[in-house]
């Protein structure tokens, strides 16, 4: 009787303190000014914003839901030992992990994820923040420390959750041990709910990774007991059990169930080397998506898909509103952006620095108003981050596809190109058409292969835009004739 009275006061204890914790997901918004333009005055930049994402941050899985995890993954191996003695003994050797998420095929953004949480170092809890590299990309409550990683869907979480475009798999070969699913997976708040869908594997060590909050119904269809290989799909990322976004919360165990952080770094005292086959820095910056839109809203309901106002076809006296969806960014970071016309010749540029401190997640934009002076054709805005330009195009006066499409990808070779440029299909296709910058046709011929030969001599040198119709949808990609 003492146990479960004092195991009901551990719960209510923990309900308590999470309600407590519990901060709506929020966006820090500051004006940017800091910026060096240059160019004529029909391109001038009307209002600039930076906004730093912050997420809910309290506990996955409570003191309770642990105790009970713990069981029924001893349990649960009981039961596949009582089937083959052997079953552990049998597995694959453990090896460095790999990733335990990939994007889905025929994904062809510059990425989908930020890295938020790490495991905290610090076992002190209630705001005694240490990760592996001794900075405080963490979080604690006031009786717990995080215990895994935190990768999320971003930009646009939900609808990239609908579409699904975070696939998990097994960061290393092992059994399953426990499976969950048909899970609410379209949770708001980290709420203490322990109704998550997800994955725990055994690996040939002993140790365990437990992969967390999938997509209802979007799991392996393989059962507790079966064998998984290194990379082999386990489930879509969802926002299931305590959650307030789609995500995946990756926790590793040693086989004394000893928090494991896979992370190697100079404040990681639990283990000494790194478990990833190529563990990636600790600061990741980069652009995950570039593009234009008809507004700087961005405040869809959760857990509704974002209403991006996504816009790539503009008319005079339309305002274009760019938008940079950023990882990682660092006090001080430069970034360099161009605005193109359709003969290719800088028309804006400007240069910010972000005097702001570090956001995992975070987003920016800048508005400009179409004019009458505004060259009809098709535009490309670029911006440079730590040497790598990210581009998107959108057209003034003329159309653009602007139909999202599920084709397979598409490769283009040489480009740029002299004579002859290739290309390379994963799934057949009806026609494709060359347009000039300036949204002229230059040819349209019907594709009969999956690899084919364009004959480009006659071209002036230059940049066109190729567009491959298949099936109603068509996609456009960019080469340059030398």
């Amino acid at each position: 009787m003492k146990l479960i009275t004092m195991k009901i006061q551990i719960y209510l204890f923990t309900i308590f303190a999470t309600l407590t914790l519990n901060a709506q997901q929020k966006q820090t918004r500051f004006e940017i000014k800091n910026q060096m333009i240059s160019g004529s005055d029909e391109y001038k930049i009307s209002e600039s914003y930076f906004m730093g994402q912050e997420f809910e941050k309290t506990e996955c899985l409570t003191q309770i839901q642990r105790f009970s995890l713990n069981q029924e993954m001893e349990s649960n191996r009981q039961k596949i030992l009582q089937k083959n003695p052997n079953a552990f003994k049998q597995l694959k050797k453990l090896t460095l992990f790999q990733n335990p998420f990939r994007a889905k095929a025929g994904f062809n953004g510059y990425g989908f994820h930020t890295l938020n949480n790490q495991v905290d170092q610090n076992l002190t809890p209630n705001n005694k923040l240490l990760d592996y590299y001794c900075g405080t990309r963490t979080y604690d409550w006031i009786n717990g420390n995080h215990q895994g990683t935190d990768y999320i869907l971003w930009p646009y979480p939900w609808k990239n959750m609908d579409e699904n475009t975070m696939e998990i798999i097994s960061a290393s070969p092992g059994i399953i041990i426990v499976k969950k699913d048909g899970f609410s997976d379209k949770n708001c708040v980290n709420n203490g709910n322990p109704n998550w869908n997800g994955i725990v594997i055994q690996h040939s060590d002993g140790s365990t990774a437990i992969y967390m909050h999938f997509k209802k119904n979007g799991i392996t269809s393989k059962v507790v007991g079966d064998a998984v290989d290194a990379g082999e799909f386990l489930g879509l990322a969802g926002s299931s059990g305590s959650s307030n976004t789609p995500h995946l919360h990756f926790e590793v165990r040693d086989s004394q169930n000893n928090v494991i952080d896979p992370y190697a770094g100079a404040c990681n005292s639990m283990n000494t080397e790194s478990w990833w086959a190529n563990q990636e820095n600790y600061y990741v910056p980069k652009i995950n998506r570039i593009s234009t839109h008809s507004s700087s809203q961005y405040n869809t309901p959760c857990p509704q898909p974002e209403n991006t106002y996504e816009k790539v076809n503009f008319n005079a006296g339309d305002m274009l509103y760019l938008r940079i969806y950023l990882r990682d960014i660092q006090t001080g970071d430069l970034i360099q952006f161009s605005l193109k016309d359709p003969n290719n010749n800088v028309v804006s540029s400007w240069n910010w620095n972000s005097p702001w401190p570090f956001y995992a997640t975070a987003w920016a934009f800048w508005s400009m108003e179409i004019t009458t002076s505004w060259q009809t054709g098709i535009y490309t805005m670029s911006a440079k981050y730590y040497d790598q330009i990210y581009e998107t195009q959108f057209a003034v006066g003329t159309q653009m596809s602007t139909a999202e499409t599920n084709m397979a990808n598409i490769y283009i070779y040489p480009n740029p190109a002299d004579e002859i440029l290739n290309l390379k299909l994963d799934n057949p296709a009806e026609k494709y058409t060359i347009f000039a910058m300036d949204g002229r046709k230059i040819d349209e011929q019907k594709i009969n292969s999956l690899k084919t030969e364009i004959n480009i001599q006659k071209l002036a040198a230059g940049t066109y835009i190729l567009a491959i119709q298949s099936q109603g949808v068509t996609r456009q990609v960019k080469f340059i004739k030398k």
